[in-house]
Parts: C-alpha cells; structure tokens; sequence
C-alpha cells in the first residue's frame, strides 16, 4: 500500500493545483471516503506460502507478524491522515482459511477450511480493531469504521443454502 499512498500523494499535488491548496484540503478532508482492505495477501503470499511459509514461520512467530502487519498499516493510514485524509472504511480479513487455493495446497475435503490461516485473520482482525479504536480516539476529526469482512463471509459459507 506504499506506492498507493505514493501515488496518492502525487495525485493531492494535482488537486491542489486544481482547487487551490485550502479548497482542496476541505474538499478532501469532507467529501472523500478512503476504503481500504488490506491483509490477505500478506498472508497468502508470504507468511503461508508454501515454499517461503516454513522459514517465515520458524524465524516469526505468528504475534510477531501480526504485530508488523498492524505497526505498518498504522503508519500508513497515518501518512493518510497527514494527506488530510479524514473518513476511512477499513475491511478486515475473510476466512483465508476457506479460500479454495489454501483447501487444495493443504487437500482439504470440501467442506474444510484451514485452521492455521483463519486463525491468523481472526488474530489479525482483532489487533485491526483495537488499532482503529485507538487511531479513532488519537487523530482529531478522523473517522475509522470496520468493515467485519469476516464474519460476513463466514455466514455466506456455512449458511449457503439461506441465500
């Protein structure tokens, strides 16, 4: 999310030069909304990555990832903030667990889901929340609202049939 913040910044350079600096801070500040969903990747493609995932696991624990995932994305809705961003709907991470590329790498039966990812989203999206609370509570004017992308999913799997 880096080079989006990057190419964020380029582009409020742009709008600034449009509007005006103080026209384009209160056009951003009150009528952008900024949604994100960040996380899953992180996972999938590194730290349980077949190939990578065992060295990564041995030399990080699981708090230990979840604990970088959760500094770096603090630091860049930060840098968000300081771009005048103010209204963020954040998702959480699905049941990774239950995607049908971690089932056939770990030849899980249908109706399976693997408990080692979810569990890493359920820690992660516990973390996200009380980050988002505190950013909340510590960013004047901001407004972080969770989006439970989780649980949401979760009930489209294992009550398919009432849909």
């Amino acid at each position: 999310m880096d080079v989006q913040i990057d190419y964020f910044t380029i582009t409020r350079k742009q709008i600034d030069k449009l509007l005006g600096a103080s026209k384009a801070r209160d056009f951003i500040m009150k009528e952008s909304i900024f949604s994100i969903t960040v996380g899953a990747n992180d996972f999938l493609n590194n730290y349980l990555l077949p190939v990578l995932s065992v060295g990564a696991r041995i030399s990080q624990s699981p708090d230990a990832f979840v604990d970088d995932m959760i500094n770096h994305f603090r630091a860049q809705l930060t840098r968000l903030y300081k771009l005048d961003a103010r209204k963020f709907v954040i998702g959480n991470v699905g049941p990774i667990g239950c995607i049908p590329y971690q089932k056939t790498i770990n030849q899980l039966n249908e109706d399976e889901c693997v408990d080692l990812a979810n569990k890493l989203a359920i820690q992660y999206n516990g973390r996200l929340k009380d980050m988002l609370a505190e950013l909340n509570d510590n960013l004047p004017g901001a407004t972080f609202v969770l989006a439970n992308v989780y649980d949401l999913v979760m009930e489209l799997i294992k009550n398919y049939d009432k849909y």
